[in-house]
């Protein structure tokens, strides 16, 4: 082992190797298996939230073996799905974005409100009245927090991630 860099690169690849990269699909299934994967990546994320900041440096190309068959797998799905070439990287760099994006985020909310020693319902409970205060001013705001008041947080978060994971998909396609 040379440095710290490359043991955290090993640990990172470790846990790639939880992801299960479905085998390519059809062009007509393409999607539905780079949504299990995206969301595999998400789960993976959320269950070691200290692997965000490892996957969100920009520029960190993770190239242990776990990680490329990830990698690879998801390319062979965009070009299964009929992506040029040149695409299928460019569509690979756009999704992981978003995953890894979102996930880093997510993390950073559960792992704040791990510290506070509260559920999630708990702590959003008692942010909420605060919230509804600051968004007076700004009523769509409040709508819409108070639409999704009754749903469980958990939910909102998986039905905020879907929303956008279709939204990019529906661009790369």
């Amino acid at each position: 082992m040379a440095n710290k860099d490359e043991l955290i690169e090993l640990v990172v690849d470790d846990v790639y190797g939880e992801l299960d990269v479905p085998s390519v699909a059809g062009r007509d299934q393409w999607r539905a298996t780079v949504v299990r994967t995206a969301a595999d990546l998400r789960a993976m994320v959320l269950r070691h939230p200290w692997i965000a900041p490892e996957l969100s440096q920009v520029g960190l190309v993770h190239i242990g073996p776990n990680a490329l068959r990830t990698a690879s797998g998801l390319l062979a799905r965009f070009e299964a799905a009929g992506f040029p070439q040149d695409e299928t990287e460019r569509a690979l760099g756009t999704l992981m974005a978003y995953v890894v994006g979102i996930a880093t985020s997510e993390a950073a909310y559960l792992s704040l409100i791990a510290r506070s020693g509260r559920t999630e319902q708990e702590w959003v409970a008692e942010v909420r009245p605060a919230f509804d205060e600051a968004a007076r001013t700004h009523p769509p705001l409040r709508e819409a927090s108070s639409a999704r008041q009754d749903a469980h947080p958990r939910q909102i978060r998986d039905a905020d991630f879907a929303y956008g994971l279709e939204r990019v998909l529906d661009g790369l396609a």
